[in-house]
C-alpha cells in the first residue's frame, strides 16, 4: 500500500487535469463563475449588514415608477442627497419620502438603493 501512495505522490498531475471521485461539489459552479454572471446581490447590495427589503404598500409612487408590491431595497448606511428617496419613521409608520420634502418630525431610517419591481406587478 505505501510503495502505491509514494508512487502517486512523486507522480505530477498535468495542468488542465481534474480528478473527481464521487458525487461532484455543486458548489464548484460558484467557484468558477466568470466575470459576466449576474449576481443580484453584487449587483444590489453594497453593504449587506444595513440592508433592508421593505414591500411597498399603496399607490402615492406610480408616478415614480414606484407600484405597489414593489420591493425597495433599504440601506441605511448611505448619506441620503436631496433628490434621494428614503424611507422615514414617524414613530408610528414607515413612509417613502424625498429627503427635500421631510418634515422636522419624520426621521430618515434608510435610503432607497433600489427598486425590484416583479413582472407580475406590472401595469400598463
Amino acid at each position: 500500500m505505501s510503495d502505491n501512495t509514494n508512487n502517486m505522490a512523486n507522480s505530477q498531475t498535468p495542468t488542465g487535469v481534474s480528478i473527481h471521485s464521487g458525487f461532484p461539489n455543486p458548489a464548484e459552479d460558484f467557484a468558477q463563475q466568470s466575470a459576466l454572471a449576474l449576481n443580484l446581490n453584487q449587483l444590489l447590495v453594497q453593504n449587506p449588514t444595513s440592508t433592508y427589503l421593505f414591500r411597498i404598500r399603496g399607490h402615492h409612487w406610480s408616478d415614480n415608477g414606484i407600484f405597489d408590491g414593489d420591493i425597495a431595497i433599504i440601506d441605511r448606511s448611505l448619506t441620503p442627497s436631496d433628490q434621494d428617496i428614503v424611507l422615514t419613521w414617524d414613530y408610528e409608520n414607515f413612509v417613502l419620502s424625498r429627503r427635500q420634502q421631510l418634515s422636522p418630525e419624520q426621521s430618515i431610517w434608510g435610503v432607497v438603493a433600489a427598486i425590484v419591481h416583479p413582472r407580475s406587478q406590472q401595469t400598463p
